[in-house]
């Protein structure tokens, strides 16, 4: 009777320490943190192929302009901002002097986003687009995570392809995109030649700082900001190829 109770106790343990393996196994549901993205533009597309000065560009730049940007997010709202310093002089100078930090109350489904376009600060207040996403079963896995693909458009035409993880619940993501079953971490919008992927995760609370609301900037709502960006571009020719740059 007492080996039989010791054998008990023996496969209650080995149960147990396996019940426990399997819970722990099992994804870990994210709801607040900081992640890092990579974004990658194709610069010589911004440059003409008949100009002697773009050719001479072409040779001292390189093919890919990098850059960073960080999302401190919780599940009631995100912040998109700059992030670590690149190396500038590797980068064209159009793209330079465009900057975008974005802003989404997830709850209310609302975002403002303060743009700083060659010096000029512009600030857009709406609410968060609503893109036609279909979801697909092509799987990728992104900064030790698997994601699922999604293909949208904006602006009627521009073809938009994202890969998110429902293993980070918050419904966003880099620049102003967001809308999908959890956290947009890889992008690509071919019609920019640009692409975005997260490179890492700090799961962590964020504080009021990290995520606070810009402020500073010309007034705008989003078709008034479309309307402002048409009447630069007329007047500046040369700044078309980085009009989506700018609108995103």
């Amino acid at each position: 009777m007492v080996i039989m109770k010791k054998y008990i106790k023996i496969f209650l343990l080995i149960f147990l320490l396996g019940s426990g393996y399997n819970v722990k196994a099992q994804p870990q549901f994210i709801t607040a943190g900081k992640i890092e993205f990579e974004k990658r533009t194709n610069q010589h597309s911004l440059l003409e192929d008949e100009s002697m000065w773009d050719e001479m560009m072409k040779k001292n730049l390189p093919k890919f302009a990098v850059t960073y940007f960080d999302l401190y997010f919780n599940e009631e709202k995100s912040l998109y901002k700059t992030g670590r310093d690149p190396d500038n002089r590797m980068i064209h100078w159009g793209l330079s002097y465009i900057s975008n930090t974005v802003y989404k109350d997830l709850k209310n489904e609302t975002f403002v986003n303060q743009k700083n376009i060659f010096g000029s600060d512009f600030l857009i207040s709406d609410s968060i687009q609503k893109i036609d996403w279909k979801i697909t079963n092509e799987p990728r896995t992104i900064a030790g995570f698997e994601c699922r693909k999604a293909v949208g458009r904006i602006f009627d035409s521009i073809v938009v392809i994202a890969f998110y993880t429902d293993e980070i619940l918050p419904s966003s993501g880099p620049e102003s995109f967001g809308g999908l079953p959890g956290m947009i971490l890889g992008l690509a919008i071919p019609r920019m030649h640009t692409t975005w992927y997260a490179t890492k995760l700090e799961v962590r609370e964020i504080t009021t700082k990290e995520a606070a609301v810009p402020k500073e900037g010309k007034k705008f709502n989003e078709k008034q900001f479309r309307v402002e960006m048409q009447d630069i571009l007329k007047e500046r020719d040369w700044l078309k190829k980085m009009q989506w740059q700018m609108l995103i």
